[in-house]
Formats: C-alpha cells, sequence, structure tokens
C-alpha cells in the first residue's frame, strides 16, 4: 500500500519541522523576555504573537518545501494558539487510495499520524502546556482535507 507511505513520510516531515528537546531556544528566550512564566505559561499574548510572526515569515522564505515525492508543503504558520500546516499532496496514488476508504477514515489515518507525531509537533514547552492544537490542511486535485490535534490529545 503505497499509501501508507506517504502517510509515514508525511509524518516524518513534519517531524523534521520540529525537534524533539525538553526546553527549546525558544522557550528559554520567551522566559528571558518574560512572554511566558518559569511554567512556560503564558503572559503576554501580544509579545507572543508578534515573535511567532517574525518566526514564521523567516521559515516562509523556505516555502514551499517538497518533504518527499508525495507531499508539498506551502504554509506552515505559528500562533500562540495553534500551529496552521497546509500542504498539497502530490502522489498519484492517493487518488486511488483514497476512492478506496471513506473521508472520514483517510482523516483518521492523518489524525492517528499526528497523534504519533505529537513530540515533533508540540516541540517548545509553551505549546505543551498553554492549550494549543495543529490544524492541518492537506489538498489534492479533488478534494481538501482538514484535520486537527489539541495537544490534549498527546501524552508527553
Amino acid at each position: 500500500m503505497k499509501f501508507t507511505t506517504l502517510l509515514l513520510s508525511s509524518s516524518l516531515l513534519i517531524g523534521s519541522f520540529f525537534n524533539m528537546v525538553q526546553a527549546t531556544e525558544l522557550d528559554d528566550y520567551l522566559v528571558q523576555q518574560k512572554i511566558v512564566d518559569i511554567n512556560y505559561k503564558i503572559k503576554n499574548t501580544q509579545r507572543l504573537t508578534d515573535a511567532l510572526s517574525y518566526l514564521s515569515d523567516e521559515d516562509s522564505r523556505t516555502l514551499p518545501l517538497q518533504i518527499d515525492q508525495n507531499t508539498l508543503i506551502e504554509k506552515l504558520r505559528l500562533y500562540p494558539n495553534r500551529i496552521e500546516i497546509e500542504g498539497i499532496i502530490t502522489s498519484p496514488d492517493f487518488k486511488q487510495f483514497s476512492q478506496d476508504m471513506s473521508t472520514h477514515d483517510v482523516k483518521k489515518l492523518f489524525t492517528d499520524n499526528l497523534i504519533k507525531n505529537c513530540d515533533h509537533l508540540f516541540e517548545h514547552q509553551f505549546q505543551r502546556v498553554n492549550p494549543y492544537e495543529v490544524r492541518m490542511k492537506l489538498s489534492t486535485d479533488q478534494k481538501q482535507y482538514s484535520v486537527e490535534l489539541k495537544n490534549s490529545a498527546c501524552q508527553f
């Protein structure tokens, strides 16, 4: 089943955006700037928004990013309460795969792969201790799939 490889590749791609660490340099910076407290609870949402917007703008210069032969990530934005990821499924095998399954089942596979990558998706401590979610949209020529995952569904 070639699409299983696509799902695994996509989950590895997302993991490549985020390295798994306890407290990241960004977490340390946010504590030093008093944007979050020592327990990583958000203290200043506006300053956090500004910092994440700057980081997202810098990261967007490397997009679109061909993750593998199956997926192209076009947008990745960080916000104080979420990460938004938008991409295109480029695999010709996906059409056949999706015709053999319901939309619900395809979305469940995407969600299950996101759950397996919680440590990578919610890399920063402020993303783990505050209400936070991933919102992912993947498109094909025929359909768009939207999947959301809250950090409360993860076990860190």
